[in-house]
Formats: C-alpha cells, sequence, structure tokens
C-alpha cells in the first residue's frame, strides 16, 4: 500500500508518513450500512486492500453513540449515505462521514447519487467529506479515498479541497418534495453550469425567505478548484456587496 504527497518539505513529509503509518496494511475500517449484502461486499473489497473490516450496525439513538462505536473499534470508517431503507437510523451517512472525520477517524462516504434528493443532501456536509465513491468501486479506490482522508486530517486539504471567498448567483428556487432547493452559479467555477443546494443553507446566514433569494448575488466559501460539481462545497453564506452604479449602463 503506498501514500502520495503534495509538495511538501522533506521533514514535514517524514513526520507525516509517520503517522500514516497508523492507516496501514491491517488496519481496522469500520463498514456501515443499512444493507448486508452491500456491506458483505465492502468487507470483501476492504480485505482486497489488505484492511480488516468491522461491520457496524448503524441502528444506534445518536450519531455520537455510533461514532464512540466507530472509534473503539476502528482506525477508520466507510459508509453508505443512505442508511434508512432497511434500518431506522436517525442521520445520513454524510452526517455520519462528516462527524467522523471532523473527530479525526478518517472516513469515506459511499454513494448512488442517483437522484437530486441525495445530492442536496450530500450537499450540507460535504466541505467535511474530503472523499466520496460511487458504489461498486474496487478495492485500489477505497485504498486511496482512506488516505486521501487521513491525509487532509494531517496536513490539510488537497488544492482541489481549499475554499475561497467567491460570488455565489442565486438563478431560481425549486423544490425537492417539500424541501426549497436553489440552483446558483459559481462564476469562479463555471460562469454557465449551475449547481444545486438547500435553500436553507442560504436562508440560515442571511436572514431572507427563500422567495427572496432568485437573482441575489451572495458571497460564499466555495471549493473553486473543484474537479466536478458533486466535489463543490458552500459554506459562511453572506449577502454580496452592491455593484457600484458606476458599472452599470447609463441609459
Amino acid at each position: 500500500m503506498s501514500f502520495e504527497f503534495f509538495d511538501v518539505p522533506r521533514e514535514v513529509e517524514v513526520k507525516v508518513q509517520s503517522v500514516l503509518d497508523t492507516l496501514r496494511p491491517g488496519s481496522k475500517i469500520a463498514v456501515v450500512d443499512d444493507s448486508l449484502d452491500d456491506m458483505r461486499r465492502t468487507s470483501i473489497l476492504l480485505e482486497d486492500a489488505e484492511f480488516v473490516p468491522v461491520a457496524i450496525d448503524p441502528t444506534f439513538p445518536t450519531l455520537q453513540e455510533l461514532l464512540d462505536n466507530v472509534a473503539a473499534r476502528a482506525d477508520g470508517l466507510v459508509c453508505d449515505h443512505r442508511l434508512s431503507h432497511s434500518a431506522t437510523a436517525p442521520f445520513t451517512g454524510a452526517q455520519v462521514v462528516a462527524a467522523s472525520n471532523r473527530r479525526r477517524v478518517p472516513a469515506v462516504l459511499i454513494t448512488g447519487y442517483a437522484d437530486l434528493d441525495e445530492q442536496t443532501s450530500i450537499r450540507r456536509y460535504r466541505s467535511s467529506i474530503p472523499c466520496m465513491l460511487r458504489k461498486r468501486f474496487e478495492p485500489a479506490e477505497i485504498e486511496s479515498a482512506l488516505a486521501r482522508a487521513h491525509r487532509e486530517q494531517l496536513i490539510g486539504p488537497a488544492p482541489e479541497r481549499v475554499g475561497y471567498r467567491t460570488v455565489v448567483r442565486v438563478l431560481r428556487v425549486d423544490r425537492i418534495g417539500a424541501e426549497p432547493i436553489v440552483e446558483v452559479i459559481v462564476v469562479a467555477w463555471d460562469p454557465v453550469d449551475a449547481v444545486i443546494l438547500p435553500a436553507d443553507m442560504i436562508t440560515s446566514c442571511v436572514g431572507m425567505t427563500v422567495d427572496e433569494l432568485p437573482g441575489k448575488r451572495f458571497m460564499a466559501r466555495v471549493n473553486i478548484h473543484a474537479r466536478s460539481s458533486e466535489e463543490l462545497f458552500f459554506e459562511n453564506f453572506e449577502m454580496a456587496p452592491d455593484i457600484p452604479r458606476s458599472w452599470l449602463p447609463t441609459l
């Protein structure tokens, strides 16, 4: 098993390698999934990557209790996003993985990413999810994903995971069931392709109603070097300054 490094001083690289060695062949990796078939498949792939899988049922009454159990039994975590198909978990896999990474237990999210509901529910926690894999991944992919999650905790985010203050413009409001979502443009990332996110990610920060959002410009922390829209995260929304009148065309 090998790990890649970003350009860092040699003395830092040596120090980090010594810590990374704690996540090595034989390390225990928790597998959280409400599907026994998917749990078995993930466990087999982890074994192929020379890890030791530890199956953990997601039906804990609280997220904290689940994470305490993971931390006591494993060095890392792989978790499916939807945990309520065959179980009664009161949280999503995105919440589990984000909280685990904040606790410095490297965690990777597994998702089908099949519909808008799944995309938006993951977006809320994407800033704390360094790596996300689609189902039917290969052993080398899970090895690399766990290494990237661990590395971000130790030496900071990769360039595509660094957030910058930038303008976010709301195009329109839509709904997924009862939940309002917004389509936004992040010109610094892509001036054409819209990205969707839950509307309350904005309204909870700026004190506006959902109906007031279309056409408005906001500032937010966004990883504008993300390689795909799935990797984009949004944090800390605030109203953007008004455009100077001198910039507007005169009639």
